[in-house]
């Protein structure tokens, strides 16, 4: 007796499960680089595993199996992670469950529920990369789970090309939903795809405390930090002071960041105020980068008073905020004098500090007294001249970083420089402190927005001076002018040191080289009209697109209003699409070009028009009895219009057809011998 075979693989229920094995691990593709290589191998073992039993014709695995697989996966996650929830323990359950429902699918049902949980792994992809890459991406992977749909619940298989284009077209039709559905839903308050509380999520290089060698760590970083777009004039590059971080406090080697300060309002000014636009990666800190000075802040911001500009919230995901700038009005020029509780902490210096900087900064006030622009003159002096240099490897500090930069290394970064020049001039009695932000970056003509990278952060100084108010002063300017003129690309011929080619983009560079950031200038184009048009659109930019429209996104009766006028405009556009396409149906060019050929011909004798229940090759023959010099225009159009209606061509063969078609229309006007009037039967 022969053992019975199994038949599963031509089961009819099972039908489309050959392409969920494909749209699934399509679908689950882009978690590989997130997820533990042990959630991979596993999910590749149950999809093969279930490929092969199907070709086998072979049933899927027991029950009791299957649960033991459940228990032993949930456990592994349980033991990888510390919990079975949250994003990345969360996706990688939902991984494995797919694929242990793949491998016990026995019926239609099972396929529809794994293909409707792969639509749920393609949005938990969002949780790591939320690039127009991914997003990409995304689409091909929803193509292949719809495709895959379609064919699950078709009574039979359906050929590949009509299965791609109905997917297709289901997604198409869906998009008008998604877009009314994206500008017009109530935005959650915060990331809506990243966790605040995840350490390792993105951030720009800045700390709240500045060391010596900091800054020129973030030399190699070439990671954008922010984009800017103006409204109008474009500042010139040795303007562009993006202040960050303001720092007043000083141990004798490292600066911390200004914590207690008060909110003060912006100054109201119009005069030369340069607006802008920046989208920011995400920092993790509450400080928004803004243009010296600012006079205009977003809502969610506030002003302190070292006009460092901070966030009601850290920033945990990628913003975009509107602000204005002053370039020349430095903060408190309208106070004549410095608060004095301020002016004793701009002037500390922990006890025996920078001893040998000390006496040098009593010879500068022995010499020129108390006028403060000297002494502030003598110090960039000083570091303009040699042997002082400006470098990109600047070698490491030890004891006092002050008096060992000064007397011994006499090489450094734009931080060392500025922590320097700040405890120079607190030693002469002028308030100091440091700032941190970025300055310079690189103007990107495709698009027109200045992009700032890590490697772009920069530190300078800000001096108190009655009448003035803080006044910015750059050592960096004095050392490495070029530095300010023309952003990082010139410190290459200055200091004769190699920089990444990423900042040169200069001469030098080798074609393969320059191919190489053209692509990738438009990559960023790409990414940055993703990360402005897309990923920024925040419940901020909801509120203006709806304040535009006289609509409260608050307002729940608003958001209908907007809803209900969105998908009202699509229902509209959807039916004069219908009744477009209806006429289009009803009356195809060739039928047009055959009724303006009767309506010729009608005009010289109304006995040639034809008929509407005449079929065409009767009415040309019947054209050409009455009229034998268009016998053949007339059988030429009655053999062409046929094929164009009835045949099976090619979209250029269709149109080829059809200019032939308008071309005999053309043809029977000149005919006009042909149609001089017949002799009466009287006259006979």
């Amino acid at each position: 007796m022969k053992p019975r075979t199994h038949t599963v693989a031509a089961d009819p229920g099972l039908r489309g499960l050959e392409l969920a094995l494909i749209a699934l691990p399509v679908a689950a593709l882009p978690h590989v680089a997130h997820q533990p290589p042990w959630i991979t191998l596993l999910v590749v073992l149950a999809i093969a595993t279930r490929a092969w039993l199907l070709a086998s014709g072979r049933p899927a695995p027991s029950m009791g199996i299957m649960a033991i697989l459940a228990v032993l996966a949930g456990g592994l996650t349980l033991t990888q992670y510390g919990t079975i929830f949250g994003q990345e323990a969360g996706t990688a359950l939902l991984l494995v469950m797919i694929a242990f429902k793949l491998l016990e699918t026995r019926n239609r049902r099972d396929i529809v529920i794994a293909l409707f949980l792969g639509y749920f792994v393609v949005v938990t992809t969002y949780f790591f990369d939320q690039s127009i890459l991914i997003a990409a991406y995304s689409l091909l992977a929803t193509w292949l789970l719809t495709a895959a749909l379609v064919q699950v619940h078709a009574e039979r298989r359906i050929e590949r090309r009509r299965l791609a284009r109905q997917a297709g077209a289901m997604l198409l039709h869906a998009m008008p939903f998604m877009l009314v559905l994206f500008l017009a839903f109530p935005r959650i308050q915060g990331p809506l795809w990243g966790d605040p509380q995840r350490e390792e999520a993105a951030r720009t290089g800045l700390s709240d405390e500045l060391n010596p060698g900091d800054i020129a760590e973030l030399l190699q970083d070439e990671s954008t930090a922010l984009r800017v777009e103006f409204d109008d004039t474009v500042p010139p590059l040795r303007a562009q002071y993006w202040r960050a971080l303001v720092m007043t406090d000083f141990d004798g080697r490292r600066w911390s960041a200004d914590r207690d300060r008060e909110t003060i309002q912006p100054p109201d000014t119009d005069d030369r105020v340069v607006h802008y636009t920046v989208t920011l990666e995400p920092t993790r800190g509450r400080y928004l980068p803004v243009l010296d000075y600012p006079v205009a802040l977003p809502d969610d911001a506030e002003l302190r008073a070292n006009y460092q500009v901070l966030r009601d919230r850290r920033i945990t995901s990628r913003i975009q905020y509107r602000a204005a700038a002053h370039l020349t009005t430095p903060p408190g020029v309208a106070e004549p004098h410095l608060d004095p509780a301020e002016r004793e902490r701009a002037l500390a210096l922990p006890a025996g500090a920078a001893p040998r900087a000390r006496t040098e900064v009593a010879l500068w006030r022995a010499t020129h007294g108390n006028d403060d622009h000297a002494v502030i003159e003598a110090a960039l002096q000083r570091f303009a001249g040699e042997p002082y240099r400006y470098t990109l490897r600047p070698p490491r500090l030890a004891g006092d970083t002050t008096d060992h930069f000064l007397f011994e290394t006499q090489a450094g970064y734009c931080e060392h420089y500025a922590s320097a020049f700040a405890v120079l001039m607190r030693a002469a009695g002028i308030p100091t402190r440091v700032v941190t932000g970025y300055q310079g970056g690189s103007w990107q003509t495709r698009g027109e927005y200045l992009r700032l990278r890590n490697a772009d952060a920069h530190a300078w100084n800000e001096v108190w001076l009655d009448g003035e108010g803080w006044v910015r002063v750059d050592p960096t300017a004095a050392i490495a002018p070029e530095r300010i003129e023309q952003g990082l690309p010139g410190l290459a011929s200055d200091t004769g040191e190699s920089i990444p080619d990423f900042l040169r983009r200069g001469e030098g560079l080798s074609w393969l080289q320059r191919a190489r950031f053209g692509l990738e200038d438009w990559r960023d184009f790409a990414r940055f009209r993703w990360e402005s048009w897309v990923l920024a659109f925040d419940p901020e930019r909801q509120r203006e697109l709806f304040a535009r429209l006289g609509l409260d996104p608050g307002d729940w009766r608003s958001v209908l209003i907007a809803l209900g006028v969105g998908f009202g405009t699509i229902g509209l556009v959807a039916l004069a699409w219908m009744w477009l396409r209806t006429l289009r149906r009803r009356h195809p060019p060739a039928d047009r070009v055959l009724r303006r050929l009767s309506r010729r011909l009608a005009r010289h004798d109304p006995a040639l028009a034809r008929a509407p229940h005449e079929p065409v090759d009767a009415w040309s023959r019947r054209v050409a009895d009455a009229r034998p010099e268009l016998a053949t225009a007339m059988e030429t159009f009655s053999r062409t219009y046929n094929r164009q209606r009835f045949g099976r061509l090619t979209p250029a063969q269709r149109a080829a057809d059809l200019d032939h078609l308008r071309a005999l229309l053309q043809a029977v006007p000149r005919a006009r011998l042909a149609f001089a009037p017949r002799p009466s039967r009287a006259a006979n």
